[in-house]
């Protein structure tokens, strides 16, 4: 019922082969890959299909309104594709989406709000940037950075929550402020997002750790700990240049440890314990402050030691190398 193959490295067209399972799948994730061309209108066809995630691609064209008519979808996530039109206003309140919804087109009668001739208004109208219509994001035009989290964060909430009941997903949606969004904290000036703590038995995540979590450049503590968490633990962590607490602890994480959060070098609090991980623990770590690496049964990482440059006797003559030992390596 469950076609998985997010982030695998896939490339060319939706395949159309996948339209013979189009009366069992409830949940086809296809997101994190490199595809190409046009979303199939015989996605339509899938009349039992819950979540389609072909976000993260390289996808062009219009959305085929043959979606808007499947009587189970409940999530559709599009976002990073280079794709056109909206999602129609009728579906909202059904169905769960990170793309646009399309402008509510005008009363009879409505004279307000540009919706007439001339502006190219109602369901003409270019459909609104995500996270600026006010409601989610105050004033977004002096809090872009707010905005730009704000797109961040609902682009990765289907990654976090992976495959989990609807009652136990995140409330993360443009119709509500996003500081009433679970775990998420912002302030400053300019306001950016500054914690993300979702560490609560309320919500159990079971997705993996998205690498574009690392695009919310304020962020200043990150909690996953105790959910369901899978797959590695992304490198790009390392560079989040402002992180200071970083718990990952008790999720079913695998992997090594990225070398690169050694160059966090605002990390107070380390916690990673509880997970599969593999590898050895690098030895800059050792130096966080708060850290629980005693409990995560590895061994630390040789250290590395500088290598003497050796000397070097001039001979009388050099015998020329043949060009041929410099020829390119050709990898299979």
């Amino acid at each position: 019922q469950t076609l998985a193959l997010n982030n695998n490295q896939l490339t060319g067209d939706i395949p159309a082969q996948l339209a013979a399972l189009s009366n069992t799948l409830t949940t086809l994730n296809l997101g994190q890959n490199s595809l190409t061309g046009t979303i199939p209108s015989w996605l339509g066809d899938f009349t039992n299909l819950r979540t389609l995630s072909l976000n993260n691609n390289q996808l062009t064209g219009r959305i085929p309104s043959e979606l808007y008519d499947l009587p189970n979808l409940q999530t559709l996530n599009l976002v990073g594709n280079t794709l056109t039109g909206c999602v129609p206003y009728t579906l909202q309140g059904r169905l769960t989406t990170d793309w646009q919804f399309c402008p509510r087109p005008p009363s009879p009668g409505d004279s307000s709000g540009g919706g007439g001739g001339g502006g190219g208004g109602g369901g003409s109208s270019s459909p609104r940037p995500r996270c600026t219509n006010g409601t989610v994001v105050p004033n977004p035009s002096a809090n872009a950075d707010l905005v730009r989290d704000c797109v961040q964060l609902l682009t990765i909430k289907p990654t976090l929550e992976g495959r989990i009941s609807a009652s136990m997903r995140l409330n993360w949606s443009e119709n509500s402020s996003i500081d009433t969004w679970e775990g998420v904290t912002s302030s400053g000036a300019p306001q950016r997002v500054v914690r993300l703590e979702l560490n609560s038995s309320d919500k159990t995540l079971a997705g993996s750790i998205p690498s574009t979590l690392s695009r919310l450049t304020g962020l200043q503590t990150l909690d996953l700990s105790n959910n369901r968490l899978s797959g590695s633990m992304p490198t790009d962590l390392g560079s989040i240049a402002t992180l200071q607490t970083l718990h990952l602890a008790n999720n079913s994480l695998t992997g090594n440890i990225p070398t690169t959060l050694v160059d966090l070098s605002n990390l107070t609090s380390l916690s990673l314990a509880g997970n599969r991980l593999s590898g050895c623990i690098p030895n800059a770590l050792t130096r966080v402050a708060q850290n629980d690496l005693a409990d995560i049964e590895l061994s630390l990482c040789d250290p590395v030691t500088p290598t003497a440059t050796p000397t070097v006797t001039p001979t009388a003559t050099a015998t020329p190398l043949a060009p041929d030992l410099f020829l390119p390596l050709v990898r299979k």
